[in-house]
């Protein structure tokens, strides 16, 4: 791909970010409503808010391109071109004041993901990648750790009961494991903060193409539990790569 396209639609993406950033903040604090849509995910109206502002950016500037959000769905465009958006991943965190929320932007060019950003306002920390041109937050670039052994591992979880029985497995036999996903965890594998990430509840694109792309390009590993491509609704695995065959193995072990 033209690196000189690359850098453009990146730079967009940063615009996207910083339009996103402007409403969130704005409405960051305010203890707001959160609703349970019928997927029983949650959202408020500041995700829908988001959301709007930037289709209509994508629209203006690249009318052809499809979009594919959280809140308003898919419209497909007629280019090879998908922007894909979670405009506020943790809704449930921005809610209560908790900063541990972001907003996700990724465009899919021909299948392949070629661009993230991940901003996380509250924090003053952006994340992003483009195909081929490393992981970065801010200026910094970044890498996944050098942990090769679960037993040294840090892993962070979060699960419902459909996969909780597997990830007890792992969790055991690593050296620590704490309760925290989303976005957010799988940046903390991105920057080496953090081995690896189990997570369901059910994920979705808007979920991983933006951070997946990010770890990716540090140098990580993302895969369902079943160690296959994810794919709407599945769990996800993300690490640093160099423990994700043992974790594969240990959450498909027997007790």
């Amino acid at each position: 791909m033209d690196e000189r396209h690359l850098a453009r639609d990146l730079r967009f993406a940063h615009r996207l970010a910083d339009l996103a950033a402007e409403v969130t903040m704005a409405r960051f604090g305010e203890r707001l409503t959160v609703e349970t849509k019928a997927d029983g995910t949650q959202v408020t109206s500041a995700d829908r808010e988001v959301e709007e502002v930037l289709r209509r950016e994508i629209a203006r500037t690249f009318p052809g391109d499809g979009i594919q959000g959280e809140e308003g769905g898919l419209d497909p465009g007629s280019s090879d071109r998908l922007w894909i958006i979670d405009p506020i991943d943790g809704t449930a965190l921005f809610a209560l004041g908790i900063p541990l929320w972001s907003t996700l932007i990724a465009l899919r060019r021909d299948g392949v993901v070629v661009v993230g950003v991940a901003d996380v306002p509250a924090l003053g920390q952006r994340y992003h990648a483009a195909l081929g041109a490393g992981a970065w937050r801010g200026g910094e670039r970044l890498h996944v750790s050098g942990i090769a052994r679960l037993a040294e591992a840090t892993v962070l979880h979060a699960v419902d009961g459909a996969i909780v029985d597997r990830v007890h497995r792992v969790t055991r036999r690593a050296r620590a494991a704490r309760a925290l996903s989303d976005a957010w965890g799988q940046l903390l594998v991105a920057q080496g903060s953090a081995d690896a990430l189990l997570e369901r509840p059910p994920c979705f694109e808007w979920d991983w193409a933006a951070p997946s792309l990010i770890v990716a390009e540090a140098g990580g590993r993302v895969s369902t539990l079943a160690g296959a491509d994810p794919a709407p609704g599945c769990d996800l695995l993300v690490t640093n790569g160099r423990v994700h065959d043992e974790i594969l193995d240990a959450a498909s072990s027997a007790r």
